[in-house]
């Protein structure tokens, strides 16, 4: 365990009851017990107050109580006899006892404050607590909100225990209201920015919460860095033994799982169990869950299972009616489910679900989230008409929720990391009870992606444009304080700046709520019945929507005329690993020009295998194009580079991009008709002016680089023929190009690209984290001499946004322009994104860095195609189908890391 100090742990100076809490207790209860003979009674009062307090403070309980029972006849002081009462409270088994410490508790809310300003707050704290323990919330969040006021009233506005209470009423209020409970969050949040010093302990609690939010909302990374931070500063605070670590190590070794270091993880969770001592059986037994959990996303199902087993037979002799018993056998349940132990695993999934029902609301997350779990479980054993019932309701009470969610947050990760697996199970579920048309709008939200809210931003009544700038304002503002978030994290900022990100995101918010009240039912996402999906295609075409729920690979395909699934049965979790090693397969390719690294065929083919079966063959028979969603497991690849038939070794496997031309859609619901009409046909800007040396024709568009250096880059032969190439496809229309000298970011600022069907852009791209302090996707355009925060050869994805486009069709011939941000951006975010948000309705994009030479011969032959009428799957398909079968003469063209990376995303 890392526990070096940093320079921004530095305690602050002066006494302060919170700091140095550990210490304050040794050297008290040791000075007691040493020299308890020579002190006069004054002395002995005073230390016996110091000792209980830091005791209770430290979470010292057992040592609190006792010295209060020692010492309580000693004039101790208001506090020390507050949090002495208080460890009674946690410890004693005495109900009459405790009774009386809870009425002597009471009291001191009407007691003036006089010298011991903490102990009104202090004293409902405690109440809380006990409320806490006796399973009683809404008891405990009115004791902690009366802290928080007594806080208030009896103490200065910038004492850094404001925020202590604040934090811990605000902490339990989420468990009662979520949204009541963030709003408080976030207000203590602030709180502590503006008053709380650096390096002051209790911004443990303060970080430990920041954490906690940026985990619940994907942002694994940022999680991290904090669960690090405050292993630190607690571990200096605390000492590296504490058992106060323990809670800080478990969500540390999960954040870590979330960014796919299982192993390393798994030692920080191993770590915990050395600083366990102490613990009470039900966080050592919930310790072994969080093992299990992340033994069983290692694949290690029979270790995950015992390691289950272990949790509860810590539980042995413990309150059978404690939520912990039916947390772990959900859990067992589902793990033993996957080893084929069908009979134990209902009868341990009934045993959580009676007891999820005894002590929870139908509407609480945690029910819902195990519920769902239990209810995969009955599924997975034979039992789908159960699991349905389970799953229909938790559906039908959230799905407002978390699409309102959804909508106001404009970020698909807030839904995808709360719960929008919800959506996924009950299509699986649905679909195994034959309920064909729940299965088909629980499968269209739960493959959500970026570009349907930038779809729904193009149609607010009455003024899109002021409502479109408006939220990218939103966008911009969120965007800053998740950087400022992560710069905190990383220890590269302080808590000055991110207030000050905080204060400009929540005034831009409250504008956008003033000016568009209706903005959250405009951007709410509206799944098509199976009758509107089907009228919307042709004959010739097929809806494929994959899913991968844990064991099982679902596909649903929907035609004009039927409706058909398919599932097929893998190891737990291997199918995304196994597309995870086709997309590494592609990236190497494309880096030794398609020649030297071999393209994985058979990972291409066990993909296709799980998800196209034979049962799916009669849907699609006589179809030619497969449309499929912008979200979901096959978002991280193009389905055209999936291998339909066993490879053979020397031959040219048999992609789908053979038989089917690809597109993906953000929405399965067309974009209303534009209200405009763009007066020219084409143009087109790139071949920047860069170094004076020339790649090579097969040199990748986008690199490593640094901003300093951008003048460096490789200059790209191909793009100046490419746009020249795209713009004779036009013979009817004056293309406008912009390259070399003149394709710069004032140029293209002051080009009326909104009077365009067709945009290109053809140059190096760069996804945000590529340069130091890039934040976002960026476009690469020509330096200016001397470089500005206006003008600096960057053309961003926020800039991009906020352009005025009306193109039918945006074609990006640069490297990775389907990626998102950089930092656990999704998948058809960043420039996809900002296009769309700019205007575009279709845009052609690249998944990873491509070929100079196969960049511009698949753009300008898919335009070209099209121009003649082709459709524009068909266009991109044919153009791709010609290096397959080496006829567009590039050297290694027909291995799929060259041919294979752009993707059409129809409007």
């Amino acid at each position: 365990m890392a526990v070096a100090v940093p320079a921004y742990s530095a305690p602050p100076v002066g006494d302060d009851p919170f700091i140095g809490t550990v210490a304050r207790y040794e050297a008290a209860a040791a000075t007691l017990q040493s020299g308890d003979g020579d002190l006069d009674p004054q002395q002995i009062a005073a230390l016996a107050s110091q000792a209980i307090t830091a005791a209770y403070f430290s979470e010292r309980y057992q040592a609190a109580a006792d010295l209060f029972a020692r010492y309580q006849g000693s004039a101790l002081d208001p506090l020390a006899t507050v949090t002495g009462l208080g460890a009674i409270l946690q410890t004693s088994d005495d109900a009459a006892a405790k009774d009386k410490a809870r009425n002597r508790l009471a009291a001191f809310v009407t007691r003036p404050a006089g010298d011991a300003l903490l102990a009104p707050a202090v004293s409902q704290a405690t109440l809380g607590a006990d409320a806490m323990l006796r399973d009683d919330l809404p008891g405990a969040v009115a004791f902690f909100r009366k802290a928080m006021e007594l806080a208030q009233r009896d103490l200065p506005a910038d004492d850094p225990a404001q925020v202590m209470f604040a934090n811990v009423y605000g902490r339990h209020l989420q468990y009662a209201d979520r949204t009541a409970g963030r709003a408080a969050v976030e207000r203590t949040e602030r709180l502590a920015l503006d008053i709380l010093p650096e390096g002051h302990p209790l911004w443990i609690d303060v970080w430990y919460d920041m954490a906690a939010r940026a985990q619940s909302a994907g942002r694994f990374g940022e999680a991290a860095a904090i669960y690090a931070r405050i292993t630190d500063l607690a571990a200096r605070e605390w000492g590296r033994d504490d058992r106060r670590l323990y809670p800080i190590l478990q969500y540390r070794a999960i954040a870590l799982s979330g960014l796919g270091e299982r192993q390393a993880a798994l030692d920080i969770a191993r770590l915990a169990i050395t600083v366990e001592g102490g613990r009470p059986a039900g966080d050592r037994a919930m310790h072994r869950e969080l093992i299990g959990g992340l033994l069983l996303g290692e694949g290690q199902v029979a270790e995950a299972a015992a390691s289950y087993r272990e949790g509860l037979a810590l539980l042995d002799g413990t309150d059978p009616g404690d939520l912990r018993w039916a947390f772990i056998q959900s859990r067992l349940a589902r793990a033993l489910s996957f080893l084929g132990q069908n009979a134990d695993a209902r009868a341990m999934a009934e045993l959580a679900e009676t007891g999820f029902a005894a002590k929870l609301p139908a509407t609480h997350p945690a029910r819902i989230t195990a519920e769902v779990m239990i209810a995969k479980t009955f599924a997975r054993t034979g039992d789908p008409d159960r699991a349905f019932a389970m799953l229909q309701a938790s559906v039908a009470t959230n799905e407002s929720k978390m699409l309102d969610a959804y909508a106001r947050s404009q970020d698909v990760r807030s839904v995808a990391a709360s719960n929008n697996t919800l959506f996924r199970d009950f299509a699986w579920v649905a679909l195994k009870t034959g309920r064909m048309e729940q299965a088909w709008r629980a499968a269209q939200l739960a493959t959500l992606g970026e570009l349907a809210i930038s779809s729904a931003k193009l149609s607010y009544p009455g003024d899109p444009e002021g409502f479109r700038t408006a939220l990218e304002g939103v966008q911009a503002a969120r965007a800053a304080e998740a950087d400022t978030r992560q710069q905190l994290a990383d220890g590269k900022a302080g808590a000055a700046a991110l207030s000050t990100a905080i204060a400009q995101r929540e005034a831009v918010e409250r504008q956008l709520d003033s000016d568009y009240p209706r903005h959250a039912e405009i951007l709410r996402p509206t799944p098509l019945t199976l009758a509107e999906t089907q009228a919307g295609l042709s004959d010739a075409e097929a809806v494929v929507i994959p899913l991968i729920v844990e064991d099982r690979n679902v596909t649903i395909a929907v035609t004009r005329d039927a409706v058909i699934w398919h599932e097929t049965t893998s190891p737990y979790n291997s199918t995304t690993a196994l597309i995870d090693r086709l997309r590494a397969s592609l990236e190497e390719s494309s880096m030794a020009n398609g020649a030297a690294t071999p393209f994985d065929s058979a990972t291409a083919h066990e993909v296709y295998r799980r998800f196209f079966g034979p049962a799916l063959a009669p849907a699609l028979t006589g179809k030619s194009k497969l449309i499929f969603p912008a979200g979901g497991p096959l978002a991280q690849i193009p389905p055209s580079v999936l291998v339909s038939k066993a490879p053979v070794a020397g031959k040219t496997p048999r992609f789908l991009i053979r038989d089917f031309a690809i597109a993906v859609r953000p929405s399965l619901r067309p974009l209303a008709p534009s209200d405009k009409a763009p007066s020219h046909a084409f143009a087109g800007i790139g071949a920047p002016a860069l170094s004076a040396v020339n790649g090579d024709a097969r040199s990748l568009r986008g690199m490593d680089i640094d901003l300093k250096t951008l003048r460096a880059l490789p200059s790209l032969p191909g793009s100046l023929a490419e746009l020249t190439a795209m713009g004779n496809a036009f013979a009817h229309d004056d293309a406008l190009l912009l390259t070399g000298a003149d394709a710069t970011e004032a140029s293209v600022r002051a080009a009326p690209l909104g009077d365009y069907r067709v945009l290109a852009f053809s140059t190096h791209g760069l996804v945000g984290g590529q340069i130091r302090d890039l934040a976002e996707p960026a476009l690469v355009l020509t330096p200016p001499d001397a470089p500005t925060s206006a003008e600096d050869g960057l053309l961003t994805a926020s800039e991009i946004a906020a352009m005025d486009l009306a193109a039918d069709w945006v074609i990006l011939s640069a490297c990775n322009t389907a990626a998102g941000n950089g930092r656990g951006g999704a998948t058809y975010g960043g420039l996809a994104r900002a296009f769309q948000v700019a205007g575009a309705r279709s845009l052609l994009l690249s998944h990873w860095p491509v070929r100079d030479d196969a960049a511009a011969f698949l753009s300008v032959e898919t335009l070209r195609r099209a121009e003649t009428g082709a459709d524009r799957a068909q266009a991109l398909r044919e153009a791709q189908l010609q290096m397959i079968a080496d006829r567009a003469g590039m050297p290694g063209e027909a291995n799929p890391g060259v041919w294979g990376p752009f993707v059409l995303i129809e409007g």
